[in-house]
Formats: structure tokens, sequence, C-alpha cells
């Protein structure tokens, strides 16, 4: 996601309403792959005994119900939801509430207790038919080194990166006292891997509600970044540093895909990269490999080929 919000951000004027609320977006977004990963190193660790399977990035689906899940854990004992959080400060959990406190200033958050707790019984249920009794359990881990969990219910299971494979050792020992045998442990692994459903992101127009005609038009120049590279004969180039570049307008497409719309319309290919020619236009749309032609009610559509 992160590569198509700084097109995103590329696109958007320096006065745009949303422009600093995706810039933070992007900032968090950042910073909690960068505590996933602390997470999935620290794991190379882990050393359980019998047979356990680690998921990262899970996505699954029971009925309407759709959950992620950073990191799920599943041993012959137990199934462990774990969730990180990358997240600097003096935190505080009271109650409900969440909250940090950088100098001086508090910051509220959602409560990462109920997106467990909520991930938690998501598993429950969904081990239900394979296998009722598995105890499925969980933790929340702060991920960054300057993190300090200044209060917290006990009944909170929320710890430093540090205590994390101690922590799963002790979740396991209290799983269950006689472990599922090897068989019982493939069939609820292989009952994860088939269902497993990645989040689709919608174009990111309509995910931060921005209309798409504040978005900035043209063609990127690869050399020098500025947009509305002008189309020359069979190649584009650019008016300031005067580089030429045949296939400009690809990056462009794919990001209309992930900005605007999943299909793409010669018209809206024109207006998109001010393309005064519409066989021109035609053409490299039918030239691009990766791309499907579709014709609905005399209108002929694109959308990115199934891969």
């Amino acid at each position: 996601m992160y590569p198509t919000q700084k097109n995103l951000l590329k696109r958007l004027s320096l006065e745009h309403e949303r422009l600093v609320f995706v810039t933070e977006d992007l900032r968090r977004s950042e910073a909690g792959e960068r505590g996933e990963d602390r997470l999935l190193g620290k794991l190379e660790e882990l050393r359980l005994e019998g047979n356990y399977h680690v998921f990262s990035n899970v996505g699954l689906l029971l009925d309407e119900w759709k959950i992620q899940i950073d990191c799920l854990i599943v041993s012959d004992r137990c199934c462990m939801v774990i969730e990180s959080k990358n997240m600097n400060g003096n935190l505080y959990f009271k109650d409900e509430e969440f909250y940090k406190e950088v100098d001086g200033i508090e910051t509220p958050f959602p409560n990462p207790y109920f997106q467990l707790t909520r991930n938690i019984r998501f598993m429950k249920e969904f081990l239900r038919n394979v296998c009722p009794t598995m105890k499925v359990t969980g933790a929340i881990i702060m991920t960054a080194k300057s993190s300090r969990i200044r209060e917290k219910p006990s009944n909170y299971p929320i710890f430093k990166l540090e205590s994390t494979i101690e922590r799963i050792y002790q979740m396991h020992s209290n799983g269950l006292t006689e472990p599922i045998d090897s068989a019982k442990f493939e069939e609820i692994v292989s009952l994860i891997e088939r269902n497993l459903s990645p989040y689709v992101m919608p174009p990111l127009c309509e995910y931060y509600r921005i209309a798409p005609g504040d978005l900035v038009r043209g063609v990127e120049c690869p050399s020098c970044g500025t947009f509305g590279m002008q189309r020359q004969y069979s190649t584009w180039k650019c008016g300031k540093c005067g580089v030429t570049d045949r296939g400009a307008h690809k990056l462009a497409i794919f990001e209309y895909f992930h900005l605007i719309n999943r299909k793409i319309t010669i018209k809206a290919f024109r207006d998109f990269c001010k393309i005064d020619s519409k066989y021109a236009a035609s053409r490299m749309l039918n030239n691009m490999p990766d791309l499907q032609a579709y014709d609905k009610a005399n209108r002929r559509y694109f959308m990115l080929k199934d891969k």
C-alpha cells in the first residue's frame, strides 16, 4: 500500500485539505510495518516443543466477518494471536481508553486490547468445527524501543518486544494438557492456508474520500518527476528536462487503477494522461500485455489481468 500512498501524495497539491491526513497515515503505516518486521525477527528465536507454525499478516474471512492479524502462531497446544504496535512515548491504558504522551501532549488511539479480543473471538469461531477444544489466546507486543508502558489493567496481555519469546512459551504451556496429534495439527494449518484472504485496498481516492478531479493529471517524467510529459509521435518527452521515454504512460495507468478505479476507459485514459488522440490512446492500452479488454454496451474498458 505504501508506494501507492506515495503516488497519491505526489498527485495532491500542497494546499489540498487531505494532504496532511494522508501523509500522517502513510507515516503510521510505515511504522506499523517496521514493527511487524521487528516482531518477526524476534520470532526467529522461537523453539517450541512439538508442532507449531507461524503465519504473518493473516487475513481470514468467516461469512461476512473479516479480520486481519499481524501474526498467528498455531501450536499443538494452542492458537496464539499476536498483534504488534510500533508506538513510542509513554503509553497509558485506562479502562477503555488508550493514549500516548510525548512531551506533555496526550494523543488518543483505538485501544488495541479490543482488537485483540475480537480476533481471538474470531479464531475460536473459525476453529469450532475442526477443533472445538483448541485454546485460543493472544498478546499485544509493543515493538518500539522507546515506548514505556506506564499504566495498564492487570488483565491486559500487553508486553514489550524483548519479552515476546517468554510470553509465547507461557501461553503455549498454559494450553491444552494433552497436545493434539500431528494429523489434527496439519488439518488446522491447512484450513488456515486454504482460507487466507489478503486485504484488498479500494482505490485510494475512495478510501481517503478525495475527488478524482483533485489529482494532478499527466504522465510523470521518470527522470525529474515533473508531471505533464508531451506525446510526440510514438514517445513521451519531458518539457522540463528533455528526457524521452516510450513507456512513460504505463506507470500512470497503474496509478489510475490504484488511485481512482479498477477499470479504465479510453476516454478516462486520455483525460488522466492528457492525450489528444483517441487513436493513440486506444493503441497504447491495447498494446499493454498486462491489460485485458472488455466490451460492454458498445463501450470498451480495460482491467489488469488476474495473475
